[in-house]
């Protein structure tokens, strides 16, 4: 009796081992986002949290809504719970409306997550855009034919949204003093992207503003 006893403890440990093996040997991870649904404006803040830590570079890809996938971001893990917020707001120039799937790779494991941008008529303006209203406000070099142009880009994504006009043969030579107080308050924070650009769609289609739309 005592023999069989050993027998079926063996076996009960043998069995059992190799589960408590997969346990420890596992590297949990996970990425998930601070939203599940976003709009123009909205920063995306995606949250890795791993189970063991080794210095080991994290990859991020991306998957945009026709499946077209590349890498967002490798950064080495230090932490167990990470934050990677994104430096500037999604805007329609990069990023359209659908669904979107971030995949994390990290130590041969994998995850993912999804998430969603609508379009609800809130505006983004790319980045650079404010960075040349400054200029176009405190720099004489930025001129009005400049700052005309990067309407033209705005323009030609569907930012802003203008009727058809016969193309010009010539981009605005000056552009009214009193739009760069609009751009000021934009800078400022005074006054939201959408709120701007919208002020700026209805200055061409007044034609206060005069773009070439030759070149869009």
């Amino acid at each position: 009796m005592k023999i069989a006893g050993i027998l079926l403890s063996s076996l009960i440990i043998m069995a059992i081992l190799p589960s408590i093996g997969l346990t420890f040997a596992e590297s949990a991870i996970s990425i998930t986002t601070n939203q599940s649904v976003y709009e123009y404006g909205d920063h995306l803040v995606m949250i890795i949290s791993v189970s063991e830590i080794t210095g080991d570079d994290a990859f991020i890809y991306i998957s945009d809504p026709t499946e077209r996938r590349s890498l967002l971001l490798q950064q080495p893990i230090s932490q167990e719970y990470t934050e990677f917020p994104s430096k500037f707001p999604f805007d329609a120039t990069i990023w359209k409306p659908g669904t979107y799937v971030l995949e994390l790779e990290y130590l041969g494991d994998k995850s993912s997550t999804q998430f969603i941008i609508k379009e609800t008529g809130k505006i983004a303006l790319p980045f650079w855009i404010k960075d040349l209203a400054h200029m176009w406000i405190t720099e004489p070099l930025v001129t009005d034919k400049d700052f005309a142009r990067a309407l033209e880009y705005l323009i030609d994504k569907g930012i802003i949204s203008i009727p058809y006009t016969e193309p010009g043969t010539e981009t605005v030579s000056s552009i009214p003093e009193w739009v760069k107080n609009n751009a000021e308050w934009w800078i400022e924070g005074k006054i939201s992207d959408t709120e701007f650009a919208l002020a700026l769609q209805y200055l061409v289609k007044a034609g206060i503003i005069t773009v070439n739309l030759s070149n869009v």
